[in-house]
Order: structure tokens, then sequence, then C-alpha cells
């Protein structure tokens, strides 16, 4: 049995989260260990707390606190044995601080944003960086070519859920038993494109009168940009008249029952230009998520969306910040039931085939083998 410890520094419970809590969860049939730290409490604490995992908080609540994070990682290091370290990101101090225990760690790069220094010291220090996709790497790697050959894509995976009962949201929502349901799952982030869903609905409405829409996620109310977008949105749905057609749930812990009651999912994301790069969708998880229960999906063709879906196979790929694409790819499947059976089908078959948990955990213990290997290996030379 091999100890590994997690580091997820943030205590909400996003895409990257919520793969790392269905890795913890079944990551001991692989003989490991886990152990996991967080920089704050919060939801994703709290569901790992659920499977018996091992813990601790250290908070980042002072000036000097990434050195006190630095120097408590490298203590908990020795005093438990760790083996490896996993990050849930490219965290720089628990990457400083494994490097110090001379404990070989990898990174998880999740998503697309602008890359600094931190995290090409991170790299360059890990003994590998597991990326979500190719689209992750390519993005990370265009001005450093040669960083390619630290990367390994594994992607992200999902426990497929067999006959399962969608929640029932015409009911709490009092809506018709004839309604359509379309929706879009994930925080509430300016570069999730919710904006282009919106005005997707009211392009949709008038074609099709029986369809009603929902945006299923929450903001982080520390995240000043995200609560400002967050405003905006409910700004723009009430220019655009939706009223009593739009339901904005928050966050939902039956987020699978959730999905599998709607009729068709929109991952609307987009590019967002910042000073020192993008930030997009690294991979997209609700899309396999939906893909999973057999609900058709509508995503944009960027990020790691295209390695997820094939287009007019097992989902529909439509140009970024297009509200009439988004519309008539859904109007598509709503007027066409032989096309959305096909499509969740195809969703289904493609999960099934490339994105099982059971995948994702045996390409990652053989990632984990062969550093510890390795590191043996250097160690017995060293004496």
């Amino acid at each position: 049995m091999k100890n590994i410890l997690y580091i997820s520094p943030f205590p909400h419970i996003g895409g990257g989260e919520m793969s790392l809590l269905i890795f913890l969860k079944n990551i001991k049939h692989q003989g490991i260990q886990p152990y996991l730290i967080c920089y704050s409490d919060g939801p994703f604490i709290q569901q790992v707390k659920k499977f018996g995992i091992k813990n601790a908080i250290f908070k980042r609540n002072y000036l000097f606190s990434s050195i006190f994070i630095v120097l408590k990682i490298f203590s908990y290091l020795k005093k438990n044995n760790i083996h490896l370290v996993h990050v849930n990101c490219l965290d720089i101090r628990a990457g400083i601080a494994a490097w110090l225990a001379k404990v070989p760690f990898v990174g998880h790069l999740r998503v697309v944003f602008p890359f600094t220094w931190r995290d090409r010291l991170f790299v360059l220090l890990s003994k590998k960086v597991i990326a979500v996709s190719n689209a992750v790497v390519a993005s990370f790697c265009l001005r450093k070519p040669s960083y390619r050959d630290k990367f390994a894509v594994v992607p992200n995976a999902i426990e497929i859920p067999y006959n399962l009962t969608p929640a029932p949201l015409k009911k709490e929502f009092r809506l018709p038993e004839d309604a359509k349901l379309v929706g879009a799952v994930g925080r509430i982030d300016s570069w999730k494109g919710y904006e282009y869903f919106l005005e997707s609905a009211v392009i949709i409405k008038k074609q099709y009168t029986d369809v009603f829409f929902f945006i299923i996620g929450d903001v982080d109310q520390r995240n000043r940009e995200g609560r400002a977008y967050f405003d905006m949105l409910k700004r723009l749905a009430a220019e655009l008249n939706l009223q009593g057609r739009l339901f904005l749930t928050g966050f939902r812990e039956d987020i699978l029952k959730v999905i599998k009651a709607l009729d068709i999912l929109v991952v609307p994301s987009i590019v967002i230009k910042k000073y020192r790069g993008e930030v997009t969708e690294g991979f997209g998880r609700v899309a396999i998520e939906a893909m999973a229960v057999g609900v058709p999906v509508v995503a944009s063709n960027i990020g790691g969306l295209p390695e997820i879906v094939e287009d007019d196979v097992s989902g529909i790929l439509v140009p970024p910040g297009n509200s009439k694409a988004i519309a008539n790819a859904v109007l598509s499947i709503l007027m066409d039931k032989s096309k959305a059976t096909a499509l969740g089908e195809g969703g289904r078959k493609r999960v099934e085939a490339f994105f099982t948990i059971q995948q994702n955990e045996e390409k990652i213990a053989k990632i984990y083998l062969s550093i510890l290997e390795k590191n043996n290996n250097a160690k017995s030379q060293w004496k």
C-alpha cells in the first residue's frame, strides 16, 4: 500500500474537484492509501470526509501564509511517510514543499488559463503533469514546446450510472408534464458563456413554445468577477423577458439526476482573452455527465470539448459565442425525436469507450508506479 497525498486548494466543488472526488472514492482498489490537504474548509472537503479519507486543512489567512503552508506540508509529508504527492492543480507551494522533502510529485492541469512563471516552475520541478486534454497541453506548451514530455493526457472520467431516476424538475418548478427542459450546468464564471445560452433561449422559445431553461450552478462568493458576471446574467435575463422561462437553481448535489431530467444539455463555453493568455474549457466534465445518462449535448467547439463530443454522432458542436448556432442545434434536436435518441445513445457509447473511472484509475496508477519505480531506483543507485 502506497501513501499518496492529494492537495486540492479550493473549497468549492467544480469540475476538477468533482473529478478528484470520484477518483478518491475508488482509488483504494489500486493499492493506494489516500490522504488529503485543502487550504480552506468548504463543500469539497465535507464530501471527502464521507469517504473516510484522512484529511487536514492548512488555512491561508495572513501575510506569510504561503511560507506557513510550505512548512506545514513539508512536516505532513515526513510525519505520514508519504510516497508521492498529487496536486489537483499547479500549486507551487505544494510543489516546493514536496521538492524540499524529496518526495516525487505530479500536478493535474484541468483548465486553460494564463500560465505564469509559477506554473512553469511547478511543471519543471514535477515528475509528471496529468492533463485532461490535448488542448490543455497545447495551450501550456505553446511558448515552451520542450515541456511536452512532462505531460501525460488522461481524460476526466465518470462512474456510469445505470437505472438512474431523473430529478422531478417539472414537479419542483411547477412546469407542464409535456414541457421540454434545456439546461446549462457549471460554476458561474465568465468563460462559461451563459449569456449566449440566454440569447439562444429567446430564439428557441419563439419557435418552440413549451420549452423551459435552467442554469444549474453556483458562484464563488469570494470571486468579485464571478459575482459581477452573475449579476449581469440576471439583468440580461430580465432584459430578454425570460421571466417564468428561466430558472437559476444554484448548486445541486443531485446533479446527475438533474441532468437526466433535461432533454438537452448546452455547454456554451467561450474563450476569454486575458493580459497574459486565455481562459477557456480545458475539458468540459458536464458534457460526459450528460452523455453518460443519455442526454443529447450541444457544446462549443473549443478547448477540450471536441475531444469529448463527436459532432453529429455523440452531440453537436457549435462555434463559440454564437447564440443563433446554439439555438439552431437545440431546435434540431427538439424537433427530431429520432435524432435526439441517436445522439443520446452515441454519447453513452462514447463515454463507455473512453471516459470510465476504471480507465482513469488504471492510467493514473500506471503513472504513479512508473514514478515510484524510477524514484526507488535512483535512491538505490545513490546508496
